[in-house]
């Protein structure tokens, strides 16, 4: 039988859940402190809940905040450790429970937020999981949307040819809960486009920068909804995209990428 889980959500003691851990689970709370700051989505393997659920080892959790209008999202806890500043976060649990909470931050009525400027994405349903036959037993994949410097920004430019930025990424590897800069061997990982980004005909693919040296990664799968790329490191990575010109073959087109 499984430990009995009792979760405080909110700022009154009084809402509380108890609730039994299913015999080889683990518990998975997805909240924030305050909700007249901001809000909280949270989905395992696409499929949304409410504060808390249960999942298995390699179940995708993915959590995404939302800041209220004269609010900031600040960064995700996981177990009381800040995890990333973006406000998407996806694990895959491992063999430990996470309680993530999401904390935001009051704006300064005199402080100039990029943040306004930009086009928010849902990334609720956007997460990198093992391709089929790839998954390494023991082994997560965190993915966090991230602005990154400019010299990964140059790295990445020297590769991107003609394709346009979706999104940029780190996307790390962790071996029972330790990080992984280098794996043994190659896998493949899916990547989910964004539903607005998905066209008929578009052509996909990722970049990744690791210790300075930049990498075209082309799409192996063709599946129009999710990206299938092959990588051995934790490292960064940018999701890009571009539609085909008309009398121009994919060999002349790759050319121009390196």
């Amino acid at each position: 039988m499984g430990l009995a889980i009792i979760l405080l959500l909110g700022t009154d003691p009084v809402t509380a859940v108890a609730a039994e851990t299913p015999e080889g689970s683990r518990a998975i709370a997805a909240y924030t402190g305050d909700y007249s700051m901001g809000t909280v989505y949270s989905a395992k393997n696409g499929v949304g809940f409410k504060d808390i659920t249960y999942a298995s080892d390699y179940d995708t959790i993915t959590v995404s905040a939302t800041p209220n209008s004269g609010y900031s999202f600040n960064h995700f806890t996981d177990n009381g450790v800040i995890v990333t500043k973006s406000a998407y976060y996806t694990f895959n649990p491992g063999y430990y429970d996470h309680t993530v909470v999401a904390h935001f931050v009051k704006r300064s009525d005199n402080k100039d937020d990029d943040d306004d400027k930009i086009t928010h994405v849902n990334w609720g349903n956007s997460v990198c999981v093992y391709a089929p036959g790839h998954k390494i037993n023991g082994m997560s994949i965190t993915t966090s949307q991230v602005s990154q410097g400019k010299q990964c920004r140059d790295a990445f430019d020297s590769v991107r040819g003609d394709y346009t930025y979706i999104g940029k990424y780190n996307i790390s590897f962790a071996h029972a809960g330790k990080p992984v800069e280098k794996l043994s061997g190659k896998v493949q990982l899916l990547f989910d486009i964004p539903a607005q980004y998905q066209k008929k005909g578009r052509q996909f693919a990722m970049l990744r920068v690791y210790k300075g040296q930049a990498e075209f990664l082309p799409d192996l799968g063709e599946r129009g909804n999710k990206v299938q790329f092959e990588t051995d490191c934790t490292a960064a990575y940018a999701l890009v995209y571009r539609d085909p010109v008309p009398g121009v073959t994919d060999a002349a087109a790759q050319a121009n990428q390196h």
